[in-house]
């Protein structure tokens, strides 16, 4: 199935500005890499349990991307429900992200990495599953890793994966998430092309 007969079965849903994102994505996509729109199930997503079992966060269609280089993950477009408690009731909006995954060559089993709040600075010292590198400092002061296998974490954070990919990733808000090989990586915002392109190189690349 082509992209537009794919779109005419998954478009529906979506209102006619949420269409034209949707297209503009895919044509700048397609200035990079090839690109196929393939049914979800056909992708590793249902492997991936913490993204299937939110039922507020709704992967709607799923890209298919091959680099020139032979690297290959999905993007996935998906629908977040944000919720907002006002005083007079909760109102719910609808708002598009982009998320991917790549199957990884190990399994490292999982592993949780995010910029650190307050609160993780605080009970970082009592979380026996908090990591650190050792060997950069910075790293650790900036980043909450989480990791069950502290010897498989520390194999994945290699110092290339640190330093040429993490900490130069341009929004440090980002969320990486390990579960045994199937790595995700997305950013909790509203979809952009500049997004999206943010982190397709990062998933080439890892």
């Amino acid at each position: 199935m082509d992209f537009g007969e794919e779109l005419n079965v998954k478009l529906f849903r979506f209102s006619e500005e949420q269409k034209k994102q949707i297209f503009k994505l895919y044509d700048k996509l397609c200035e990079f890499y090839k690109v196929s729109v393939i049914d979800i199930k056909d992708s590793p997503l249902f492997q991936f349990k913490p993204i299937v079992e939110n039922k507020k966060f709704v992967p709607e269609i799923c890209y298919l991307i091959e680099s020139e280089g032979g690297s290959v993950f999905y993007l996935y477009i998906v629908t977040r429900l944000i919720t907002y408690h006002k005083k007079y009731g909760n109102t719910e909006i609808e708002v598009l992200e982009i998320w991917g995954l790549k199957e990884l060559d190990e399994n490292y089993e999982n592993i949780s990495i995010y910029k650190k709040t307050f609160a993780d600075h605080i009970v970082g010292f009592f979380n026996i599953f908090d990591i650190h590198t050792k060997d950069d400092s910075e790293f650790d002061k900036k980043f909450c890793i989480l990791g069950k296998n502290k010897n498989k974490t520390l194999q994945f954070l290699n110092s290339k994966r640190r330093k040429e990919l993490i900490k130069k990733f341009p929004d440090e808000d980002f969320k990486l998430e390990v579960k045994n090989n199937i790595l995700s990586f997305g950013l909790q915002k509203e979809l952009t092309n500049s997004r999206a392109l943010q982190i397709s190189k990062f998933l080439k690349e890892m």
